[in-house]
């Protein structure tokens, strides 16, 4: 068993259909959906590790700063509204930010933030919303793995409940159509090392887009 994955964390377990997914593959959410077995075992980890590693030290150190009796930063906040449930790393109750710390390489820091991660990120300040929180902003930090403190990449919006809603009818429309498989989306050089759906014949998985 290799020690570089993140295969036993409490967020690689999950088995509902979190905010992270919404707007991304649509096959892999409807292999979710219908809980399918997986069919490529043997992905890649080592990101994920690193990811999660990265998440559990800045949490530490932002406790470790923050009041203890009457803390402004929020951590690993878990909220659900609507059968939604999702983790925020971060919710500033001073400043009404919620903040998503994300893990990219160099390279890909001209393509931060994605589509799906600002939906992502916007789901967030939905469920918090509507649990009786005030969210103003929404931010996206872009660590680079490869890199140090001066590749880091912010991305802030206002928070906008309308990308929320669309990532949700998004989910929504594929929850009504489990009897439609959706068309691979993803190369097969991404599906074969990370996507545990992934089957080359097609005959269970995914063979992917090719």
């Amino acid at each position: 068993m290799s020690l570089v994955n993140d295969k036993g964390s409490p967020r690689s377990l999950q088995k509902a259909v979190g905010p992270s997914e919404v707007g991304g593959c649509r096959r892999r959410v409807w292999h979710r959906l219908l809980g399918s077995q997986p069919t490529n075992t043997d992905t890649l980890g080592m990101a994920a590790w690193m990811g999660t590693a990265i998440h559990t030290a800045i949490e530490r150190n932002m406790k470790r700063k923050d009041d203890p009796f009457n803390p402004r930063y929020l951590l690993e906040l878990e909220v659900e509204y609507g059968g939604m449930r999702g983790h925020v790393d971060c919710y500033d109750t001073q400043g009404f930010e919620v903040i998503d710390w994300k893990t990219i390489t160099k390279k890909k820091t001209s393509a931060f933030p994605s589509s799906q991660q600002r939906t992502q990120v916007q789901i967030y300040g939905y469920l918090l919303e509507n649990t009786g929180r005030r969210v103003d902003t929404v931010t996206l930090v872009g660590l680079p793995r490869d890199g140090n403190e001066l590749d880091i990449k912010i991305h802030s919006e206002p928070y906008d409940a309308g990308i929320a809603l669309d990532g949700l009818k998004w989910l929504r429309e594929i929850e009504q159509n489990l009897d439609v498989i959706p068309e691979p989306e993803m190369p097969k050089r991404f599906c074969r090392d990370y996507c545990q759906y992934y089957d080359a014949t097609g005959d269970v998985g995914c063979p992917s887009a090719g």
